[in-house]
């Protein structure tokens, strides 16, 4: 990824699954939530994106490459949370 993600990029998406590529077999997140964040020093402004994957594997912190359709975005995730719902992953561009 070698542009400036803004929140456009993903804001009509809420909902779509991103899959990343592992060794045993692909993780889809959803994208939960997507929003603006004040204060930010991009020039296409700071936002947050929210994702919901499986429980089990739980992915650490790191960037991977999220898949959309055609579209490959190289993301830093970071698990917030987990419950019966699944594991929630924030990506904060600020």
């Amino acid at each position: 990824m070698t542009r400036d993600l803004s929140l456009e990029d993903f804001a009509g998406h809420i909902g779509e699954a991103y899959e990343i590529a592992q060794d045993g077999g692909p993780i889809v997140l959803v994208l939960e939530a997507a929003s603006s964040v004040p204060g930010g020093q991009r020039p296409s402004g700071a936002l947050r994106l929210a994702f919901r994957g499986p429980s089990e594997p739980m992915l650490p912190q790191s960037i991977y490459t999220m898949r959309r359709g055609g579209e490959a975005l190289d993301i830093f995730i970071v698990p917030v949370g987990c419950n019966d719902a699944g594991t929630e992953y924030e990506a904060v561009f600020f």
